[in-house]
């Protein structure tokens, strides 16, 4: 990445700290490393990014020709009725592997599109791919930004007590977080958020898994920069946003 970048997200792709594998996404263009190989892509020729299946053409077209072959010498007698029966069930068994296809990671870009084959897409890389989308397709920022629960709270000086690197037991939930939160009814009606601009936080904001409910916390460690707080809403403000 160069240096008059700026990094907007960043995903491990399997593991964390595996610099071999991982997506960036700056203010510029969208880098994937994998296995070490890096492809870069200018941010104006982006247009999305997805999860495919991809059928694998060889093995379609190598079981596809074969196959037939190996059945033809089978009933004129040139092999072995054993040996035959072997290579036709593995030429179906290639064949079913072929269409069946691999998953892949797909950047939709203007004229075109580029696959890039993942064995396993996990939570960090979904959120990963539906920021970047977002970001894309200008979504509204309320969608894209963090919300702190502060509790009764409103005063300039407990705001800078919530955003300084003292403060402890932040908690932290995306657009959708919230949503689910308050769809279950857990958001107290007298409940006041600290809405913060995730790009302007001035410090790494990484989302860890909550094992329990299958999904994706926003954690933020360090002090977070003023100007990234935009607002503080209200509980009739959620409810306006959700219902």
């Amino acid at each position: 990445m160069a240096k008059s970048e700026s990094n907007i997200a960043k995903c491990y792709i399997q593991y964390d700290k595996d610099e071999r594998n991982k997506c960036e996404f700056t203010d510029r263009r969208l880098h994937i490393v994998l296995k070490g190989r890096r492809s870069e892509f200018p941010i104006e020729n982006l247009v999305s990014l997805g999860v495919n299946q991809r059928k694998l053409l060889i093995p379609i077209i190598l079981s596809g020709i074969l196959t037939p072959l190996i059945s033809v010498g089978f009933f004129k007698g040139l092999f072995h009725p054993f040996v035959a029966l072997i290579f036709i069930i593995g030429g179906v068994f290639t064949f079913y592997i072929g269409w069946l296809g691999e998953k892949v990671l797909t950047v939709n870009l203007i004229n075109f599109h580029h696959d890039f084959s993942i064995k396993v897409i996990s939570y960090n890389l979904n959120e990963f791919m539906n920021f970047v989308n977002q970001y894309l397709q200008k979504e509204p920022i309320e969608k894209r930004v963090l919300y702190m629960e502060l509790i009764d709270e409103k005063d300039d000086q407990d705001i800078k007590k919530y955003i300084s690197k003292d403060a402890k037991n932040r908690k932290l939930f995306s657009f959708w977080n919230l949503k689910d939160k308050y769809a279950e009814g857990k958001v107290p009606s007298n409940a006041s958020y600290i809405v913060i601009d995730p790009l302007k936080s001035g410090t790494e904001v990484k989302y860890t898994q909550d094992n329990e409910k299958q999904l994706l916390i926003p954690r933020i460690k360090g002090d977070i920069n003023p100007e990234a707080v935009l607002r503080i809403v209200d509980f009739d403000e959620i409810r306006n946003l959700f219902d």
